[in-house]
């Protein structure tokens, strides 16, 4: 497993970079805990359900070390990397920001302050290493497949562990759709595709195309894409999935909905299964979810069997290199990993798999626990983020709207296929 922690991590450069600040994105001074001016702290990160929990944490670590800690999060429609662009610029760099895998790390490593030597590192094995130096503190980590609501499925007398191939999905989908109005349906899958919402499909789905049934080292398809070419067999198999899904999710939700009402929703019981992952936890329990949960494998593979997890930690703060505060904000990533109460706040609070040895916190929430359990336990895990290896907005902004095309009727599977591998081409150097 320790391997693949550390292979899940590698990728290709991307060539989009921006340009390098030469002051930090805070005042005040770098004394903060140690006395004196008040220290201003800001943190930039893109995970909504995050937000409240890790600004409370902030407030009180602040209160106990003099400073002001501002938590700023762009999500959902709001473009993380237009913020961070614009905030470079403006000379207002956040001290502690986000990255995600290979391509966030290119568009920032001018910005980046190494880690290597901080005390948390000894306690993980999902750091963001490049040639031998850490650059990114694994906020957690991450699995998805397609989540379900076990009441239900026993309900139509469905095992989950049967659900491993197309044909398997289809015949489940049949009759749990023939029974939604017994169990009290909306529809059969909680999904969205729609626009705003193209992390889901450009992102996520995408990653199933290019990593579902493979080692995590094995880079054979995502180098194929950014050559330009596409295996037409597989995404043959990986489209009729789409259209798969697409077909047994109610239309309204998947062509406007938007991701919290698909979380939500699935919470409330109204969906046998939901296009999410474990980060989902906070919205399913919005929504009035506390039924037992899992994870069953996402088959994109038609009727080869897919027995994975898409599991790695996704994203990493990483620290501005010319922040007044550098310290302080090294601290407060320490704090973050080896205090209870910033161990507690990633497990009882954020409801996340911990990325970090020292954590003496069990997930507790359905999926969080399944998950933990699946890794602990040694299960397969396909790569989390070989498609972060692609241009800066090819996923969302390029494949994003080809995915709603389809969800919209505008186009039929063969269409999909052919916008799709025209997209690919686009990235033959």
């Amino acid at each position: 497993m320790k391997k693949f922690l550390t292979l899940i991590l590698s990728g290709l450069l991307i060539t989009s970079l921006v340009g390098c600040s030469n002051n930090g994105g805070t005042t005040g001074n770098t004394e903060g805990e140690k006395g004196g001016e008040t220290a201003n702290l800001v943190i930039y990160q893109n995970k909504a359900e995050v937000t409240t929990p890790l600004q409370a944490y902030a407030d009180k670590w602040g209160a106990e070390n003099n400073a002001k800690v501002t938590v700023k999060t762009c999500t959902g429609e709001c473009d993380y990397g237009a913020g961070m662009k614009a905030d470079i610029n403006a000379g207002e760099t956040p001290d502690i920001f986000i990255i995600e895998g290979e391509s966030g790390y290119q568009l920032y490593k001018d910005i980046m302050a190494p880690l290597t030597d901080e005390a948390w590192v000894q306690n993980t094995d999902y750091a963001f290493e490049k040639e031998g130096t850490v650059y990114g503190y694994p906020v957690a980590v991450e699995g998805w497949g397609l989540a379900y609501n076990k009441d239900i499925l026993d309900k139509a007398g469905i095992d989950p562990a049967t659900l491993t191939t197309y044909d398997a999905y289809k015949a489940a989908f049949e009759k749990i759709d023939s029974m939604k109005d017994e169990l009290g349906l909306t529809g059969v899958v909680s999904m969205t595709a729609a626009d705003g919402a193209y992390w889901v499909t450009g992102n996520h789905d995408f990653a199933a195309y290019l990593s579902a049934g493979l080692d995590p080292s094995d880079t054979t398809v995502i180098d194929q894409v950014l050559a330009g070419q596409v295996d037409p067999a597989r995404l043959t198999d990986y489209a009729n999935w789409v259209k798969l899904i697409f077909d047994y999710t109610d239309e309204k939700m998947l062509t406007v909905g938007n991701t919290s009402e698909q979380m939500i929703a699935f919470g409330a019981g109204k969906y046998a299964f939901l296009h999410q992952g474990s980060w989902a936890e906070q919205n399913i329990k919005e929504g009035g979810g506390e039924f037992e949960m899992g994870f069953a494998p996402y088959a994109s593979l038609g009727n080869t069997p897919s027995e994975g997890l898409f599991i790695g930690a996704p994203s990493y703060y990483c620290i501005n290199k010319d922040s007044k505060n550098i310290d302080l904000a090294k601290k407060f990533l320490n704090d973050l990993s080896s205090s209870d109460a910033g161990q507690a706040l990633i497990v009882n609070e954020i409801n996340l798999v911990p990325a970090f040895k020292n954590n003496a916190y069990t997930p507790a929430t359905p999926l969080a626990s399944f998950l933990a359990k699946w890794v602990a336990d040694g299960k397969p895990a396909y790569s989390f983020s070989n498609q972060y290896s692609t241009p800066d907005g090819f996923n969302m902004n390029t494949l994003g709207p080809i995915y709603n095309q389809l969800a919209l009727g505008q186009i039929d599977q063969a269409q999909f296929e052919k916008l799709f591998t025209e997209a690919i081409g686009t990235l033959a150097k």
